[in-house]
């Protein structure tokens, strides 16, 4: 079974982790947004969607940061169409005392993946100078590790602690998708030791923060059925031909 041939957990730093393998050259990552403007994406609609194709669900989880009404935040791109565009705004706060949101604390970054497989994360201005012209692409943030460092902002001792999941790009070329377990005693982390897990155990020098407490992830033979969940926008996906 492909799923549980990919995936296995791991422990960083008193959390457990689901990580997916996935050389994107032999198996394709699909990202799938809601079928109607301001509904939301969730697993069961589409394993749904997919059956009627043919085909099943081998892995699935939560793509980049998104708004109220299920729109992506940043650039999201599809089977080499755009379905929103890159997002380069600066956050305005309303007072110094507000924390800024995710998504904006710079740098951010794009994960995408080429034509040919290749896959790629980078800083989103350096990637909106860059002329790729990817197939698939999520823009989220913060950028957990990039060239190595993890970003500057983030602390190992913030006890801002919740469940999470990310992407990244590791030096043999696999793309490695981690999602926390979703146990409270086991699975909640702060960002820092997040990042800290792509660079120091799974070896990316790139690695991109997708979103958090709402973070979910089902991997065929290993998280049980495809449930109903959290509410999402973008789902990044593996799929196969149904036996």
């Amino acid at each position: 079974m492909r799923g549980a041939l990919s995936a296995e957990t791991i422990e960083h730093a008193g959390t457990h982790y689901w990580v997916y393998r996935l050389d994107p050259k032999k198996e394709a990552l699909e990202l799938h947004l809601p079928e109607k403007a301001g509904e939301p994406n969730t697993f069961p609609k589409l394993a749904a969607s997919v059956e009627k194709a043919g085909r099943r669900l081998v892995f699935a989880m939560n793509a980049g940061i998104f708004e109220g009404n299920f729109r992506p935040t940043g650039l999201h791109i599809s089977r080499g169409r755009e379905i929103t565009p890159l997002n380069l705004d600066v956050y305005t706060k309303r007072s110094p005392e507000e924390p800024t949101p995710n998504f904006f604390l710079k740098p951010n970054g794009v994960f995408f993946l080429r034509s040919d497989g290749s896959p790629g994360i980078l800083e989103s201005t350096a990637f909106g100078a860059s002329g790729e012209k990817p197939v698939l692409a999520t823009q989220s943030g913060p950028l957990l590790v990039r060239a190595g460092t993890i970003h500057p902002v983030l602390q190992p001792d913030s006890t801002s602690k919740r469940y999470r999941n990310g992407v990244g790009v590791a030096s043999n070329g696999q793309v490695l998708l981690v999602c926390s377990v979703l146990k409270r005693d086991q699975g909640m982390s702060n960002l820092y030791r997040f990042a800290e897990l792509f660079r120091d155990k799974l070896d990316c020098p790139d690695a991109l923060y997708l979103d958090g407490d709402i973070s979910y992830v089902h991997i065929r033979g290993l998280t049980g059925p495809v449930e109903e969940t959290n509410w999402f926008a973008g789902i990044l996906a593996i799929t196969e031909p149904t036996p």
